[in-house]
């Protein structure tokens, strides 16, 4: 699964449902597999892909925190705790940000950023070609008054 051409790209680089779905899965299983092999299967290629990633592109990382719902699959912990010795691995929890708010939070901030007129992106993150306003501000429309 992990010489999927995907995973070779550069960064920046995101993916879902649009690329790694059934129907990319199932050619490259036997066709006897049990579902609980499936799973961890997958869990596996969750784990070295994160593994493989953080050596090419940050090879000297000895802190990781992680966040979302994944923090709470203790399996895949452990399988990155495994595939990455000598790092140590906790959640956003330790820094005082619920690793479940992180995403909240993020979206907060982009927020922050647009009502200040400030971009809300890094184009060495995101590939994009320049500091860019994101997001729209729309005012609420007005509402009969009940009485």
């Amino acid at each position: 699964l992990l010489a999927d051409p995907w995973f070779a790209r550069p960064a920046p680089k995101s993916t879902g449902r649009e690329h790694f779905n059934l129907g990319w899965l199932e050619p490259r299983l036997p066709a006897a597999i049990a579902a609980v092999d499936v799973q961890a299967t997958l869990l596996a290629l969750t784990a070295q892909s994160i593994a493989a990633a953080l050596q090419r592109h940050a090879a000297d990382v000895r802190e990781l925190y992680a966040c979302g719902g994944g923090v709470h699959n203790t399996a895949l912990m452990a399988a990155l705790r495994s595939a990455l010795p000598g790092v140590a691995i906790e959640t956003t929890q330790v820094l005082g940000v619920d690793p479940d708010h992180v995403e909240a939070i993020g979206f907060a901030w982009l927020a922050r950023a647009r009502l200040a007129g400030e971009p809300g992106n890094l184009p060495s993150v995101t590939g994009a070609r320049g500091a860019r306003l994101l997001g729209a501000i729309y005012a609420a429309p007005s509402l009969p008054m009940s009485r």
